[in-house]
């Protein structure tokens, strides 16, 4: 009989893995729908996404139905064995199919590389997230020669896919045997450690592999040496012509000035920053107590990190000119978003949390605040440039409290206890409110970025009029119901904390629709009454 475990789906874990799969599925597609290749190179991106998204499609089916407790392997050693295998080969396929594939007009090899960069983070952050729980470094390949040892076989791969011809010289056939050799021996090692085999070693197991890794050291020296010395000689550079499967190369220039200037310096601080009270934070461990508060936090600087360095990269390789999105209207927005986040996430974090003696936690709390500062300066100069920055709805006053309704949302649903709301229907419908408004003010916000707002059959200031003014009469209600029956249900001083929580950001958000709304009827009416 199987036994579900819906938390290996729910977990930061379990998240991370699901849009694992979603993005090698996606970057597979892509490219699968631009035909075949014979190339080595586009076969072994292929293979790299194929096999890392079965892989973790079978892990997470594995948990799911707890089978993976009678399984005769090291789970643990396995996956994490996995998860930086995958790193690395997602990061190689990353950076070789756009080199030799990618095109200015090939959008989906653009969506692809996109998607296996996505695929990349996702996977290294699964490394961290594992490596970061307390007691979960149960095996050889959880410790770092474990690592090194997955990495030499992954380099080893690379080098392999990389060979041509090497039969004529006795040289170059050394160096094969070293790669080979090295490999196997590697390889061996892993599926020992993974299957628990190691104790049918007849040596002990530190000493033989003190004394491979010494051989193979030596090996490799040679083949350092031998391998350019016999494969440049009498070779000389040839002329770069066109690669047949790399016609109309996509060639980028790169804006220095973008780093340079004041937001870039902003953006930079506040990408080492998040990253410092992430890793701050994750080498604690996870906490068991006020979980949804700590996967906000983690979240938020996991996020705040990401898209900054995605920020980043487009406008340093200008190809935030070529995304079809709303350029300005996206970066006002997630600034305006982070800036709230790492607020909330300064706050909650050093509540719940950190004490006197936690240094680590202090030290994530102190870098989380920096970060709140610096997003808060990114947005003053950006809508402080005389250059008309304010150049779509997000940038007005309505969008930026547009972020903030939906801000405010996500706050009350990390607050929210589905044991409490599940048998009272007055706390159903202002779980329904929270979540209507919240889904119509995202829509707005995605429809903005990505210039979709002349699809709409009517005007769409009048439309965001009427929304905000039905979304502050339904937060009306659920300021009211929310305390009459949440605070009946109260248990224990958390679910009391918890109930307080989502009344104070019921009756913000309340406040925060009625001065959108007066600012779109303001806007609306009132403006065209005076034109």
């Amino acid at each position: 009989m199987l036994m579900l475990n819906l938390g290996a789906l729910a977990s930061p874990v379990g998240i991370v893995r699901l849009l694992q799969v979603v993005f090698t599925c996606i970057s597979f597609s892509l490219v699968a729908l631009e035909g075949h290749s014979n190339v080595s190179d586009w076969t072994w991106c292929m293979f790299t996404w194929c096999f890392c998204f079965c892989v973790t499609l079978l892990i997470l089916f594995l948990e799911f139905t707890s089978l993976n407790v009678k399984l005769p392997i090291s789970w643990e050693d396995f996956t994490t064995a996995f998860a930086m295998l995958a790193t690395l080969m997602v990061l190689a396929a990353s950076v070789i199919y756009p080199y030799f594939f990618a095109c200015v007009s090939c959008g989906k090899r653009i969506g692809a590389t996109v998607t296996s960069c996505l695929a990349f983070i996702l996977y290294a952050t699964e490394v961290g997230l594992t490596r970061a729980k307390p007691g979960e470094i149960s095996g050889f390949l959880s410790t770092v020669p474990g690592l090194l040892k997955v990495l030499e076989a992954f380099v080893a791969c690379i080098i392999f896919i990389s060979l041509k011809s090497y039969t004529a010289l006795p040289g170059l056939q050394w160096c094969v045997a070293v790669y080979s050799v090295c490999f196997i021996f590697a390889l061996l090692i892993i599926i020992f450690t993974i299957v628990r085999l190691l104790a049918l070693f007849p040596a002990p197991f530190d000493k033989l592999l003190t004394g491979c890794n010494v051989l193979a050291v030596l090996m490799y020296l040679t083949a350092v040496v031998v391998w350019p010395l016999y494969s440049f000689q009498n070779n000389p550079k040839p002329q770069l012509c066109p690669h047949p499967y790399n016609t109309g190369r996509l060639t980028m220039n790169v804006s220095v000035r973008s780093l340079i200037d004041p937001t870039g310096l902003l953006r930079m601080a506040a990408l080492v920053l998040t990253c410092l009270s992430f890793g701050l934070v994750a080498s604690v461990g996870v906490s068991k107590l006020w979980s949804s508060y700590w996967a906000w936090c983690m979240f938020t600087w996991c996020f705040c990190c990401f898209f900054t360095l995605l920020i980043l990269i487009l406008e340093f390789t200008m190809l935030s000119t070529k995304v079809p999105v709303s350029w300005e209207d996206f970066t006002t927005a997630f600034a305006m978003l982070a800036t709230l986040m790492c607020l909330a996430a300064s706050i909650i974090y050093p509540t719940f949390f950190s004490c006197n003696a936690c240094p680590r936690q202090i030290g994530a709390t102190i870098a989380s605040w920096f970060c709140f500062f610096i997003y808060g300066g990114e947005v003053v100069v950006t809508r402080l440039r005389p250059r008309g920055q304010v150049s779509g709805f997000l940038s007005t006053v309505s969008g930026l409290l547009k972020i903030l309704e939906t801000f405010v949302a996500c706050i009350i649903f990390t607050s929210l206890d589905s044991v409490m709301f599940s048998e009272s229907p007055g706390l159903q419908w202002c779980v329904a409110v929270y979540c209507l408004c919240f889904i119509f003010a995202l829509l707005i916000i995605l429809l903005t970025i990505g210039q979709l707002l002349s699809y709409f059959p009517v005007s769409f200031e009048r439309l965001v009029t009427v929304s905000n003014v039905l979304a502050a009469m339904m937060y009306m209600t659920a300021m009211v119901i929310w305390p009459f029956y949440g605070f009946k249900w109260t248990q224990d001083s958390s679910t009391w904390n918890q109930v307080l929580v989502v009344t104070f950001m019921s009756i913000f958000n309340f406040i925060v629709y009625t001065v959108d709304s007066v600012f779109s009827i303001r806007m609306v009416f009132w403006s065209q009454a005076s034109s």
